[in-house]
């Protein structure tokens, strides 16, 4: 195809997409579209239909990492990075979004609010939601980063990031990428873990949120949050709504 008709056919998909908006794009056009911005003078859709083809979907490919990528032939740095931040800004705007002064008291509030954080994400990410009196949020603590099935805390940071906050109470979360928000035995005691952890600051952990794609999970809501050392449950999921 001679750069005339590059041309011309990116000036009938930006005409397209104006006039009926990406919605009216196929998976191939749309990643074609988005790879005018990093590669100006050559034909897209060709590239697109490999990219697709390798991972599987228009979805997959948008949350592969930059190394992923790269390994597809015809992706550059510049491609990859273009594709890994349109992923990354989504998630900055979701979390924007978000009504900071909401209260989180209430298990539909908490869910909504953790959603963002792991928005287009492929690997298992753990955060604390530190929160004041009125169970407003006051910081989200991005505590670790792990492989899709399994992320590893460091207790000592945890309990000196927390401490910094001056919160009163904490929400945990993370993400199944690769599996249903069900909490695992592993989940259980990593929460009592970080239970027992951030009591030493006088923090108690209201409920652990475990979010997969658009589905999550309250453990206090399913009342299977740990119990303390004496037997005693640290959070009853009655005293949430």
């Amino acid at each position: 195809m001679s750069e005339q008709l590059h041309e011309e056919h990116r000036a009938r998909m930006y005409e397209r997409v104006q006039r009926d908006g990406l919605d009216s794009l196929a998976e191939h056009e749309a990643l074609e579209y988005l790879l005018f911005l990093s590669i100006p003078r050559q034909d897209t859709n060709e590239l697109a239909h490999r990219l697709i083809k390798h991972f599987g979907s228009f979805c997959a490919v948008m949350e592969a990492s930059e190394e992923e990528l790269q390994k597809v032939k015809g992706v550059g740095p510049k491609s990859a990075r273009l594709i890994v931040s349109v992923a990354a800004f989504g998630r900055y705007y979701a979390q924007r979004k978000r009504r900071p002064q909401i209260s989180l008291e209430r298990t539909e509030n908490a869910i909504e609010y953790v959603k963002p954080l792991f928005f287009g994400l492929q690997n298992e990410r753990f955060y604390i939601i530190v929160l004041d009196d009125q169970c407003k949020p006051l910081k989200d603590l991005f505590m670790a980063e792990g492989v899709p099935n399994r992320v590893t805390i460091d207790m000592r940071k945890l309990l000196r990031d927390v401490a910094r906050t001056n919160g009163t109470c904490a929400i945990l979360a993370h993400n199944h990428p690769t599996g249903l928000p069900l909490p695992s035995q592993k989940d259980i005691m990593t929460t009592l873990a970080v239970m027992r952890t951030l009591s030493q600051l006088g923090v108690p952990v209201l409920d652990h949120i475990i979010v997969a794609g658009e589905d999550a999970c309250s453990m206090a809501q399913r009342g299977c949050m740990p119990e303390d050392e004496g037997g005693g449950i640290l959070l009853s999921a009655a005293s949430r709504g």
